[in-house]
């Protein structure tokens, strides 16, 4: 029955419009992203990926026009949940999407309980979502990964150089304790150990405090970085004199933090379930056309995307 739910839930993102009556009022959707403070250049590349499908089909879905509403939620669960309210009750949505911290997601499923409208969960990755909370929200729709999948695989990597004794850092918040909780479970099931626990606040910029108490007979460090936290953190463990190897979660290498790396970061290995460097013809095909909107709308605010 779960799974009869969720191929329900998912023709429903394509065929809601299509059981309108006819001339009915266009399709809405609310689309949530961080538009500012630290998070808003992921949350710029979320609305002109969104908005490059709409464009590559003729702004419809099913059939119907679409109505694309964007709302900023500052990457802040308490924000995102008011966004989405006024999405449904004032410009009455018929579906949300979005919203990108795990932390966020789990504020969010709740909303769409309380609305009864459709929520897809397209980049907050809270595990239990779709493991342990599964049968709580029945509105709810995933189309990506989990917080914890990518992090079994380098679990089990870190297992097979000979690392034995692992110190783990990562962001206090929920997609931190996730990345942390995959990487750890697969390493400890192949032999290995994670010795030590640190978990800086989300949005540190200084790892002062934290670079001295990693334990010296460590292996390696586990690292799991969102944001600006993510250039910091190897820049000032290097300078700190630890030579560690550093197993990375997917977003302490986000290809759009990368860029702005330096040498310090040569050799560090990470995993994540999507790079637009995979020469796939698919992927080749979505890569350029995405680079030319984002050129497009640097080039005039008049386009519908949003400045770069």
């Amino acid at each position: 029955m779960k799974s009869l739910r969720r191929i329900l839930l998912g023709s429903l993102v394509l065929g809601l419009s299509a059981s309108l009556p006819a001339k009915a009022e266009e399709l809405r959707i609310g689309f949530l992203a961080p538009m500012t403070g630290i998070f808003a250049q992921i949350g710029k590349d979320m609305v002109n990926g969104f908005e490059l499908y709409l464009t590559e089909h003729g702004n419809k879905l099913g059939g119907a026009d679409v109505k694309f509403i964007v709302e900023d939620e500052q990457g802040k669960s308490d924000t995102a949940v008011t966004k989405a309210k006024k999405l449904v009750l004032q410009d009455k949505a018929q579906m949300f999407i979005g919203g990108l911290l795990a932390s966020t997601g789990y504020a969010l499923a709740p909303v769409s309980n309380s609305e009864k409208t459709l929520y897809i969960s397209s980049v907050p990755a809270a595990d239990d979502l779709t493991q342990r909370q599964l049968s709580k929200y029945p509105y709810f729709f995933r189309t990506t990964w989990t917080s914890s999948q990518p992090t079994h695989a380098i679990g089990q990597w870190a297992c097979d150089q000979g690392y034995k004794r692992v110190v783990s850092i990562a962001a206090d918040y929920a997609f931190g304790y996730e990345q942390q909780g995959g990487f750890q479970k697969a390493f400890e099931d192949c032999g290995g150990k994670v010795i030590q626990k640190i978990w800086p606040p989300l949005g540190t910029k200084d790892f002062g405090p934290y670079i001295p108490t990693i334990k010296a007979d460590a292996d390696a460090i586990f690292s799991l970085m969102v944001g600006p936290m993510s250039l910091q953190f190897p820049k000032q463990l290097r300078a700190s004199g630890n030579k560690k190897p550093i197993i990375g979660g997917g977003t302490s290498y986000d290809e759009f933090v990368l860029p702005f790396m330096g040498d310090e970061v040569v050799g560090d290995v990470s995993s994540l379930m999507y790079s637009a460097a995979i020469t796939t013809p698919k992927n080749e095909a979505f890569v350029k056309a995405y680079r030319a909107k984002s050129r497009s709308c640097q080039a005039s605010r008049s386009t519908p995307c949003v400045d770069r």
